[in-house]
């Protein structure tokens, strides 16, 4: 992953704290997410401000530290995993500033905000792999280029207000499309206005 990519994040949340593996691999921990650093030295939180170009007056306005990951966020494998075999669902929406992506998983579906997939999705990587993690706090997707985990990043909550809404669209979709099917049998196929998903026939002037 592109380190202003990572950045970019660490800059949305104010939050940078500098984990350290038992490989002394260290990792970007951002509000929702971890990303794996890659190329670059050793590090503090305040060399990772640094870099990024936060001021010294600013950095009091920022989350940070650094941690040892003793309770094996990025262990390479954890327990209980899943792979996402199937892809997202191929559809995002907008909600409370956010844009999510709904990910099937067996029993349901977990939301992503593709804020945080973005240093996924701009990294050049052969073999993207995600993997469904059930952590003490809720779930989170772990992401892996080939065999090594480079991300682990928290689902989206799906709080009742959102389920609300998508529940509302949900059922106005199959209206429609149930209105749609029964003005088709009573009109005919020759009915260019029931005609979904075609073109306009109207003649051009």
């Amino acid at each position: 992953m592109r380190f202003t990519d990572i950045a970019r994040v660490a800059k949305q949340d104010k939050t940078a704290v500098i984990v350290t593996d038992y490989n002394r691999q260290q990792w970007c921990q951002t509000k929702h997410a971890i990303y794996r650093l890659e190329g670059l030295p050793e590090m503090t939180s305040d060399d990772f401000l640094n870099l990024i170009g936060v001021l010294e007056d600013k950095k009091e306005d920022w989350e940070r530290g650094e941690l040892l990951d003793d309770a094996g966020w990025t262990k390479q494998d954890r327990p209980g995993e899943m792979e996402l075999t199937a892809d997202p669902a191929g559809l995002s929406v907008c909600y409370n500033g956010k844009c999510l992506t709904p990910f099937y998983v067996p029993g349901g579906v977990v939301w992503m905000d593709e804020e945080l997939l973005a240093p996924i999705r701009r990294q050049k990587a052969d073999y993207i792999r995600f993997f469904l993690r059930n952590e003490r706090n809720g779930r989170c997707i772990a992401v892996k280029d080939g065999l090594i985990l480079i991300a682990v990043i928290a689902a989206y909550r799906m709080e009742d207000v959102f389920f609300g809404k998508i529940n509302t669209l949900w059922q106005q979709c199959s209206m429609q499309r149930m209105q749609g099917e029964v003005r088709i049998d009573e009109s005919g196929d020759d009915d260019i206005c029931n005609r979904e998903g075609t073109e306009s026939s109207e003649t051009m002037p």
